[in-house]
């Protein structure tokens, strides 16, 4: 599934020459884009003019980057997330937000003066799509700069194709550490990691919540022990050697079992490295046995699936999130657009809002499309976005990221303390 967003302008770029402007935006609107060589070819042969102007147009391919040289008068952005299938809900506001972003952008004049088009492949949240959802973006959309994909198993698989291609990608939601490990030259991460997250748990602690009893409630997987293993790395020295990690078994009764024990001995904090089910079950039993402990999660909390399922039961829980709400006029003009959008700005759309933002920024900076011009001021810059100052490390990994801690009353997120 392809969706392909067009905005045109009166001149293109392309000079004087009208007929020739013309000629291109006949081609995007036909859709021939998977065989243009060919096409304009044949249409400017009927012309008479072919020879100078396809010598000119291969010149400008081999010398320039789009942009500022774009023959078809639009940038190409290629975005891959989960359209349709069991993973729609969370692709989709995803996708939305970039759309949003994408035509605020083009109000605004585009990058470097060229309007931007969006290229979105469906890959379902299933690996068997991935290769042919970047295949698809490497070969026949020739794009330099994709945005996703949003599920791990996929990134997996599409992050080699990308990176042989010399295409960049910028990851709005994926939080495990290894991807920008493996693929420094080519992956910008917009999410903290997990590793972030953990570490900024510690600071928060030290800072706020010194002499406190702690416990950490994890999902007993592979994916949430490594989780609850950061975070027991990161803990200050006082929760090190008082900390709790209780790990949730996928047994019957485990969850009443765990919440009767707790009970018994109530901490003072409960960190909730749970997945949204698991979470919201929990988090019932807690509220039901009267059990007072201050709840605190990561940002996984700031998706609107966990606030679907969780109901009330979330709200008060205090979430870490590498996000600046305070004295942020493009977080709240992020959140005008999505709203007016029907579109729920939870952390999902801001990222993904934030990554159309990052890109355009770098881009500018380069003052090209070429993508180690692009890697390079991605590296050296610092971003204004939705979700604050933007900037990246040697890995791709965010750098000098300012955390809040946000809590959830009545559908709203109430921003809290703020810290580095």
């Amino acid at each position: 599934m392809e969706l392909r967003e067009p905005f045109r302008r009166p001149n293109l770029g392309f000079g004087s020459c009208a007929a020739f402007r013309a000629l291109f935006e006949s081609v995007h609107a036909r859709g021939v884009w998977t065989e243009p060589v060919v096409w304009i070819t044949r249409a400017l042969m009927a012309a008479g003019s072919v020879l100078g102007i396809a010598l000119a147009v291969a010149g400008v391919a081999r010398s320039e980057s789009c942009p500022p040289e774009c023959p078809s008068g639009l940038v190409a952005l290629g975005v891959m997330a989960p359209i349709s299938g069991p993973s729609a809900a969370f692709g989709l506001p995803a996708a939305k937000a970039i759309e949003i972003a994408v035509r605020s952008l083009n109000t605004a004049g585009g990058v470097l003066g060229i309007p931007v088009e969006r290229l979105v492949g469906d890959d379902r949240c299933d690996v068997g799509m991935a290769t042919t959802v970047a295949k698809r973006h490497v070969e026949q959309d020739k794009v330099n700069f994709v945005i996703g994909p949003l599920c791990p198993n996929v990134a997996m698989d599409a992050a080699p194709i990308y990176a042989k291609a010399g295409v960049i990608q910028f990851l709005p939601t994926i939080t495990t550490v290894d991807l920008t490990q493996r693929y420094p030259d080519s992956i910008f991460r917009i999410a903290a990691t997990d590793d972030q997250i953990a570490q900024a748990l510690g600071r928060y602690l030290d800072r706020e919540q010194k002499g406190k009893k702690l416990t950490v409630v994890y999902n007993e997987i592979f994916y949430q022990r490594a989780i609850a293993d950061m975070v027991r790395l990161a803990l200050p020295v006082e929760f090190q050697t008082s900390a709790h990690f209780e790990p949730l078994l996928d047994v019957p009764g485990v969850t009443d079992r765990l919440a009767d024990k707790l009970l018994r001995d109530p901490p003072d904090i409960i960190y909730l490295a749970l997945d949204a089910g698991p979470l919201f079950e929990f988090v019932g039993k807690l509220r039901a046995r009267g059990i007072k402990s201050l709840l605190i999660g990561g940002q996984h909390l700031l998706s609107q699936t966990v606030w679907r399922q969780a109901g009330k039961s979330i709200e008060g829980v205090l979430i870490i999130a590498p996000i600046t709400l305070m004295d942020n006029p493009k977080f709240r003009e992020a959140v005008d657009l999505l709203n007016g959008a029907d579109v729920i700005p939870d952390l999902v759309s801001l990222y993904s809002f934030a990554a159309v933002q990052t890109w355009a920024g770098a881009v500018r900076q380069a003052g090209s499309g070429e993508p180690k011009q692009v890697i390079e001021a991605l590296r050296s810059g610092k971003y204004d976005t939705a979700v604050g100052a933007v900037a990246f490390d040697g890995k791709g990994d965010r750098r000098d990221v300012r955390y809040s801690v946000l809590t959830l009353q009545a559908g709203r997120l109430i921003p809290g303390v703020e810290w580095r």
